[in-house]
């Protein structure tokens, strides 16, 4: 009996608006009974509201794993927005640098083994995401079939609800039943004599208590199955909630699975892609650097046949030195020709005297100078033997210019090529551009400046070869000038020749008219005398007078022809001196205008060198440029490798957040079944405190008995159903 007194108090759980408390006591006897029989009681209190809320409302079904589950999935959710995010900007970036990707292969054909081992994973994953799928197919039908049922636990609620309300009131009619049973034994207890009214009370108390507490029992006991079944279905229930929340995820996780194939797909795409615009511009490189090679050897050949023709003008300025200095001799002979002429003039005033006795030499000096003159004839042909050879190698001149003009002209179309080939290496880094403008504006910034640097060096280069033209022509008329001026120098050498030969002719003859001046002078002195003596004697003789003025006409009129030919040589020799004063003067002009030419050529050597060290100079800039270039796209796709990388690494924290996510739901299960298995425990423990409610019903009817002994009330409690009913089990 003590042992059943301390058992803990009864506790049903009904709602909250509706408390329930019965309270059954037995008063203490001053017998030996009291004192055998402690007092029992019955208490069917009211729970506490934190009790209640913790057994049966339904939000104890969420747990807290739940709320940090959704938690972490919010932030898996984000983390993905973020990685989508993060792959849109590097496919902009990507798509941007396509014109920077030139050192990229290797990188990618490392790469090459980490996709593929990233696709045997992405193998593996979607194997598992085909068995998870053929789980949640199966969830989802036995979902299915679980939704039907919602209409039914609703209904079930409700009858809950209804049964809850009948306990509470049976369980308010079985106290108050009790109470009244109570009265009357307390009745029976100090009247201590039973009438039959008394006996028939009791009997009727006592069947009213026996229906009442059999209803209750009915009642608790429908009311725990309910319970049972409710918790049951609320448990099913929320295990389909959180599968389909499951579902909910992995479907989600599917899409973006699947969304993540498709990026890698484009990925790849984008990676041949890449992997064709590098060999493209690997053949340009090629082709640019085969071109630049073709370049350079064709500014080395253009070096050298410049230093070819630099040493063909130093031989012309030496050619045209010796001439200068030739027409310096010739200018000393014609000086010393003029001085002769004017010793012949002296030696004419002089030899007047001596005429009569070169007269007689005439004959002599005439077959002299027959003999002469044949010498002359001699030398004039040599003379057109040299004009001849002259005239050879100003033809083999003449054709050695038009080799190098030839050169210059297939020079020039090459020039031409080049500049085709790199009008069009222009227009492609153009289009390069362009593509480069449409993906990012600063790089279409950089690209515009160096454009415009490429466009200044290209008009440099063009104004360069205009000017570089018109300084071949004029290089090219120097030459003509040069060539000119070396016929004109050879032209007035054969002049000063043929002068040399008529000054010579001329003192000849002005010798021969001096020798007969000097002759007739002796021969008029001669005749003076001879008329002076025959003037004495022409008184004595008139026939020689005849005779004299015969001789004296005739001596006369061979004067006057004498003077005559005297003032033609004078006249010739005075032609002859202004013609030597003209040549005189056109060949200082023609002198200035060589040394002119010369100033031109030194001129023009030092800007054909200036503008080679400006194409060499734009050349390297050129080169430096593209060295710069190559730089920037390294740095770019140095920085694009690093990129890739930090996605790499995000794949992979999302992936370890994947199997953290798995974990979380694993343990959630297990929390969940733990939870399951607080509930049975529970469910056990509201038995056996159903257990205690019976046996001490069967104490009260033991009580009973030993009160009222072994009469009619004893055996009516014996044929009561209570001692009957059997505890549930």
């Amino acid at each position: 009996m003590k042992d059943r007194s301390s058992t803990p108090p009864l506790h049903v759980h009904v709602d909250e608006n509706t408390p329930v408390h019965v309270h059954i006591k037995k008063l203490p006897k001053p017998s030996a009974t009291s004192s055998q029989n402690p007092p029992h009681c019955l208490e069917i209190t009211p729970p506490s509201s934190e009790k209640l809320v913790s057994v049966l409302r339904l939000s104890d079904l969420s747990t807290e794993d739940d709320d940090s589950g959704h938690c972490k999935m919010n932030r898996y959710d984000k983390k993905i927005d973020s990685l989508m995010n993060a792959v849109g900007c590097l496919k902009s970036e990507v798509k941007m640098q396509k014109g920077e990707r030139q050192m990229a292969k290797r990188f990618l054909e490392e790469r090459k083994e980490e996709l593929e081992e990233v696709a045997h994973e992405l193998a593996e994953t979607e194997h598992e995401n085909t068995v998870l799928r053929h789980n949640i197919e199966r969830m989802k039908e036995e979902k299915d079939f679980t939704i039907l049922q919602k209409k039914h636990l609703q209904q079930e609620k409700e009858c809950l609800m209804s049964k809850l309300v009948e306990a509470e009131m049976d369980g308010a009619a079985a106290a108050k039943q009790v109470m009244a049973l109570k009265d009357t034994i307390g009745k029976l207890k100090t009247e201590k004599q039973m009438t039959c009214t008394d006996i028939n009370t009791l009997t009727r108390q006592k069947e009213l208590l026996l229906q009442k507490l059999s209803t209750f029992e009915e009642t608790n006991r429908t009311l725990r199955d309910l319970l049972r079944e409710q918790h049951c279905k609320e448990d099913s229930e929320r295990l389909m909630e959180q599968q389909g929340a499951l579902l909910k995820r992995l479907a989600e996780a599917d899409s973006e699975k699947a969304r993540l194939l498709l990026l890698l797909q484009d990925k790849d795409k984008e990676v041949e892609e890449l992997l064709q615009e590098i060999q493209c511009e690997k053949a340009q490189a090629k082709t640019a650097s085969e071109l630049s090679k073709s370049m350079e050897s064709m500014r080395g050949h253009l070096q050298a046949q410049l230093r070819s023709k630099e040493a063909e003008n130093s031989r012309l300025c030496m050619q045209i030195k010796n001439l200068e200095r030739s027409g310096n001799q010739h200018k000393a002979e014609v000086e010393a020709i003029m001085e002769q002429l004017k010793e012949l003039k002296q030696k004419g005033d002089r030899d007047k005297e001596s005429l009569k006795k070169a007269i007689r030499a005439q004959k002599e000096r005439a077959e002299k100078s027959e003999e002469y003159a044949e010498q002359l004839h001699v030398q004039l042909a040599d003379k057109d033997l040299y004009v001849a050879e002259a005239l050879s190698t100003l033809e083999s001149w003449r054709s050695r210019y038009n080799q190098v003009v030839k050169e210059k002209g297939d020079l020039e179309l090459e020039i031409i090529v080049l500049n085709d080939r790199v009008t069009d290496l222009v227009n492609q880094q153009q289009t390069l551009e362009e593509k480069m403008r449409e993906d990012r504006d600063s790089l279409v910034e950089r690209l515009h400046r160096q454009t415009a640097e490429y466009s200044a060096f290209k008009l440099e280069n063009e104004r360069l070869k205009a000017s570089f033209a018109p300084m071949e022509d004029k290089l090219n008329q120097a030459h003509l000038e040069v060539q000119q001026l070396k016929a004109s120098v050879k032209n007035y050498e054969g002049m000063i020749d043929n002068y040399k030969s008529q000054v010579m002719k001329t003192r000849l003859e002005a010798d021969e008219v001096a020798a007969q001046l000097e002759r007739c002078d002796k021969e008029n002195k001669i005749l003076k005398d001879e008329m002076n003596k025959e003037i004495e004697a022409i008184e004595h003789q008139g026939d020689k007078l005849e005779m004299a003025r015969e001789k004296h006409q005739a001596s006369q009129k061979e004067n006057k022809q004498l003077s005559l030919k005297v003032d033609e040589l004078e006249r010739k020799l005075e032609a002859t001196s202004a013609q030597n004063i003209e040549f005189l003067q056109v060949i200082a002009k023609r002198e200035e205008a060589i040394h002119q030419s010369q100033l031109r050529l030194e001129e023009k050597t030092r800007e054909c060198g200036t503008l080679a060290r400006q194409l060499e100079s734009a050349i390297e800039d050129a080169r430096r440029q593209v060295e710069q270039t190559k730089e920037h796209a390294l740095s770019k796709e140095r920085a694009a490798q690093n990129k890739i990388l930090d996605l790499e690494t995000q794949l992979s924290r999302t992936k370890t957040e994947l199997s953290q996510l798995r974990r979380s739901r694993d343990d959630a299960d297990r929390r969940y079944q733990s939870r399951l298995q607080d509930l049975k425990d529970r469910l056990e423990q509201s038995e056996s405190t159903n257990r205690s409610m019976q046996n001490y019903v069967q104490f009260l009817k033991s009580s009973y008995a030993n009160v009222f002994g072994d009469g009619p009330y004893s055996t009516f409690l014996t044929s009561s159903p209570i001692r009957s009913r059997s505890p549930p089990a």
